[in-house]
């Protein structure tokens, strides 16, 4: 064991004497989690325009534009139709004769308008505030008709016993509702951000700095040498594993407090849950610098390759946008990449507020992977060029 943590150790100490690694490792990546932090976050006035056209001018179509108020729109009232609207993109149009047909119990439509070229993301949030504010005003009036004196459509008795005579009527309505599922919004700003970073960057410095070491070592013989001593060609493999996790693991621990206390960012209610999937993706990181550390020979190839790998993996991984924005077969298929599960893992913690059994399943298939790199590599590592 002393022998395994010994050539753990050293190579710890070799990327630690190494100058450029404070850059590549720490300096960059938080430069990246704070650049790409401001990217994936959402406008920081989330109040969305709205163009209100009342046609009816009654005590219930202002009290329905007060409703749409209370959800936080930028309410632009119009008269009528006729009357411009300026530079609003979506609009709710109340048509004449809206408070005698519901007090008659018939039913009438409110408009909702959005031009084709408006954000998309903001004009479904707006359809769904809409929503929000008629049933907010169909409340008051259920509370009117109560004769609760606190309701704000109780106000005008005249209006309030004209209501309570047509809701006394048989219901003009049938609700049914059912459970549609939990939806799954798209991470963004540093719940997007730092859990891409850190493992972008851990797969590219731990597979680089691992697999160049172990390139060196082969061409510079000191494997063949290490072999001629009383140390397990198992212990050699271990210690070599262990040195690449142990260089993910700083990596990463640096990263997430960096990313906590110095930008803010949330990391959700199970540090367990984060920790393990950390683990289990250095493990993979440790086992794929082993992988390309045996199957290359020259340290300036072993550069190369794995940076354009580590690069691919994290793009169709999730760690350059997020994959609930790409496909559902872009998304099956990104999950051929190690990167995808690790960010399954973050983002059911951190976007999510999932515990440590949302982890398990990433964290067994990123265990299935370092098994099946480290085998190969293994297999493949011969300890002379």
């Amino acid at each position: 064991m002393r022998r395994i943590v010994l050539l753990a150790l050293n190579d710890l100490r070799q990327t630690l004497k190494d100058r450029p690694a404070l850059f590549w490792m720490v300096i960059l990546p938080v430069g990246f989690i704070l650049l790409f932090g401001q990217m994936y976050a959402g406008p920081r006035d989330a109040r969305i325009g709205l163009a209100l056209i009342d046609e009816d001018e009654t005590m219930l179509s202002r009290s329905f534009g007060e409703a749409l108020g209370r959800q936080g729109f930028v309410v632009q009232r119009i008269a009528g139709a006729g009357d411009s609207v300026a530079q609003v993109r979506r609009s709710v149009s109340i048509p004449a004769g809206f408070q005698d047909s519901l007090l008659a119990g018939q039913p009438v439509p409110v408009y909702y308008f959005a031009d084709p070229e408006a954000d998309e993301s903001a004009t479904v949030v707006a359809e769904m505030h809409v929503l929000r504010a008629s049933l907010s005003t169909l409340f008051a009036l259920s509370t009117a008709a109560a004769g609760e004196a606190s309701a704000p459509l109780a106000a005008d008795s005249a209006f309030a016993q004209r209501w309570r005579a047509a809701a006394a009527g048989p219901p003009a309505v049938t609700v049914a509702a059912e459970t549609a599922g939990r939806g799954r919004p798209v991470p963004s700003g540093m719940r997007q951000s730092l859990p891409a970073t850190i493992t972008l960057f851990m797969l590219i410095n731990t597979t680089i700095y691992g697999a160049v070491y172990l390139a060196i070592e082969k061409q510079e013989r000191i494997l063949a040498r290490l072999a001629t001593l009383p140390v397990s060609r198992l212990s050699i493999l271990t210690g070599k594993l262990l040195g690449a996790v142990l260089i993910a693991l700083g990596q990463a621990a640096i990263l997430l407090l960096a990313g906590r206390f110095l930008l803010g960012a949330y990391l959700g209610e199970s540090p367990v849950g984060i920790a393990l999937v950390v683990v289990c993706f250095a493990l993979v990181a440790g086992a794929l610098a082993l992988f390309w550390g045996a199957i290359l020979r020259r340290p300036e190839q072993v550069t190369a390759t794995t940076l354009v790998v580590a690069l691919f993996l994290g793009a169709i991984g999730g760690c350059w946008w997020p994959l609930e924005v790409v496909p559902r077969w872009m998304q099956i298929a990104g999950h051929i990449s190690p990167a995808a599960w690790a960010m399954d893992g973050f983002h059911a913690v951190i976007s999510f507020g999932a515990g440590p059994g949302a982890v398990v399943l990433p964290c067994a298939v990123l265990l299935g992977y370092a098994l099946v790199f480290l085998l190969i590599g293994a297999r493949l590592l011969r300890f002379e060029s």
